[in-house]
């Protein structure tokens, strides 16, 4: 059996009816590797049919656009199913970098004669 050191991220049902999951970080990690896990994390999710998700963040002190854009799209998503996903435990900097965050970063806007 492993045991809860050996793992990074965990997902666990929770709530009343255990009809939610948490995905919850157990590591610090760079950016990049948080994405790879959370992908991972969000599509075992959408394989079993869970679109109520909740996402803990407390252990995650770096997170970038990328990690951010994941989340919206998992989250429009989870709402095309009736579900959601919520973030806790959201260290500064995971708030700053979300405030910050800048839709055109990923979207190719321009004009009708440039495309």
């Amino acid at each position: 059996m492993t045991s809860n050191q050996d793992k990074v991220i965990i997902l666990e049902k929770v709530g009343s009816q255990k009809n939610l999951i948490k995905i919850r970080f157990l590591q610090d990690m760079p950016a990049n590797q948080s994405i790879t896990y959370l992908v991972a994390a969000l599509g075992k999710c959408f394989k079993h049919c869970y679109y109520k998700i909740i996402i803990d963040l407390q252990q995650l002190t770096h997170i970038n656009d990328n990690f951010i854009a994941t989340i919206v799209e998992a989250t429009a998503k989870v709402r095309r199913e009736k579900g959601d996903i919520k973030i806790i435990n959201l260290p500064e900097t995971a708030k700053r970098a979300i405030s910050d965050f800048n839709a055109y970063m990923f979207l190719s806007v321009t004009t009708e004669e440039q495309a």
